[in-house]
């Protein structure tokens, strides 16, 4: 038996097996799915990648998409949809794993004054727009954002602006409403220029992410207005390479296999950001109207009881 399964290629499955394989553990790749094998399945870039998901997940395995950009959306939210309760089903985003997040996730668990009242997370890349690659990177960043919000979202209103010759948007502005905070997303592909930050602001401070920046991807700032020197503090860390985000993300994979609490936290961290994703779609619809992500059951028509005439 095996601890884990690889079946397809790309960059992402290749530095799994790599960063597995160096821990000693038993990795296997394959070109389908076996029918006496229950290990934990990493799923690459592969013909046929969604359907071997389906079946790992219908079949009660532990699942890895490392390859989201071969499936839509709708297909991401069908295999949550069909995710047995226990099941950790992940879904690869490096930037959630990059260490300026996780220090920002520290900060607000740990400090009530660090609780956010608003973030801001742009996103801009030179990638050529096109409309599945468009919406992956922004439910890569909605996903990034309700991460650090921890809550759940309540409204979203969009606007974006199109490429009519490419049938896709370019540029997409988000007003994502949670309960407690308000987010601001701005997602652009074509652009002449990368850029990957992320502020949070809490009532007397702020917290700045750069996820380019090499040297010190982390500021925080004190933002009291009676202090007359506001005090700035950059903070250093080791740039993280593509084997260091490979390896966390494997290993919370496997972490959340045999702790259901994370795999469940995954799960509603993921099908939030989906919900976000299928509510900016309507708000797109409406001209940039706010809708509710949760939209309301109909309700059933009430039948009304006709008596017979007295008379």
């Amino acid at each position: 038996m095996y601890d884990v399964t690889i079946i397809g290629g790309g960059a992402a499955a290749n530095a799994c097996y790599d960063v597995l394989s160096r821990n000693d553990l038993r990795v296997t790749r394959s070109f389908d799915l076996e029918p006496d094998d229950t290990s934990p399945l990493i799923v690459g870039e592969s013909h046929g990648a969604y359907q071997i998901a389906r079946q790992a997940v219908e079949s009660g395995r532990h699942v890895l998409i490392a390859g989201p950009q071969v499936l839509s959306p709708e297909r991401l939210s069908l295999l949550f949809e069909h995710r047995g309760r226990s099941q950790a089903l992940f879904v690869w985003s490096e930037r959630r794993y990059h260490p300026g997040y996780r220090l920002l996730g520290g900060l607000t668990e740990a400090d009530a004054t660090w609780r956010p009242r608003f973030l801001r997370s742009e996103t801009l890349s030179t990638e050529a727009s096109s409309a599945h690659l468009f919406r992956l990177r922004v439910l890569e960043s909605v996903g990034l954002v309700t991460s650090v919000a921890a809550d759940e979202p309540v409204e979203v209103a969009a606007h974006a602006s199109a490429n009519t010759k490419r049938n896709a948007f370019d540029l997409i502005n988000l007003e994502v409403s949670f309960s407690d905070l308000q987010a601001f997303i701005q997602v652009g592909l074509g652009e002449a220029l990368e850029r990957r930050e992320t502020l949070l602001a809490a009532t007397s401070r702020k917290a700045y992410v750069d996820e380019l920046d090499q040297g010190a991807p982390v500021r925080l700032v004190d933002d009291d207005p009676t202090d007359a020197q506001r005090n700035a503090r950059w903070l250093a860390c080791p740039a993280p390479s593509s084997d260091e985000l490979a390896r966390r993300q494997c290993f919370a994979f496997l972490k959340a296999t045999l702790k259901p609490k994370l795999a469940e936290a995954e799960a509603t961290l993921w099908r939030r950001s989906l919900d976000v994703l299928a509510a900016m779609e309507r708000s797109l619809d409406a001209n940039g109207a706010s809708v509710l992500v949760a939209e309301p059951a109909s309700q059933p028509a009430r039948l009304r009881l006709i008596l017979p005439d007295a008379a």
